[in-house]
């Protein structure tokens, strides 16, 4: 069938395989080709879950915080001692936001939630 000089059903063929490739690509791409593995941080009443997460150095750690709860970096005697008092070139998430976190160096990072300690901290171990 002709309309305006087109072939309809060969227009539509075209389009369809056309969608179908986007879908594709889209749903073939996962968190992991952001950058290297993608760990996850969720939020569980008062707590991180894991409690300690284990990774490599250039992994991803994905955080996706509940509404009440944020993520601050701290340094160990503030973890040890409940005090949030957030590192000065330390990672933060804010209350109820979702971010990335690329760990630099190896070491343990040492976070907590400013509202809900001392129940509320947790460990990113890098190895």
């Amino acid at each position: 069938m002709y309309v305006l000089g087109f072939q309809v059903k060969s227009f539509f063929m075209k389009i369809s395989v056309y969608l179908i490739g986007i879908l594709f690509a889209i749903v073939s791409c996962t968190k992991e080709d952001i950058n290297g593995p993608v760990n996850t941080v969720t939020t569980f009443g008062h707590g991180f879950e894991p409690a300690a997460l284990y990774c490599n150095l250039g992994d991803t750690v994905y955080f996706d915080l509940g509404g009440g709860h944020n993520a601050i970096e701290v340094s160990e005697a503030d973890y040890n001692a409940n005090n949030a008092a957030p590192l000065s070139d330390g990672f933060q998430i804010d209350f109820g936001e979702s971010g990335f976190f690329v760990p630099s160096e190896s070491k343990i990072y040492y976070y907590v939630c400013t509202p809900h300690l001392p129940e509320m901290k947790a460990r990113i171990i890098v190895e």
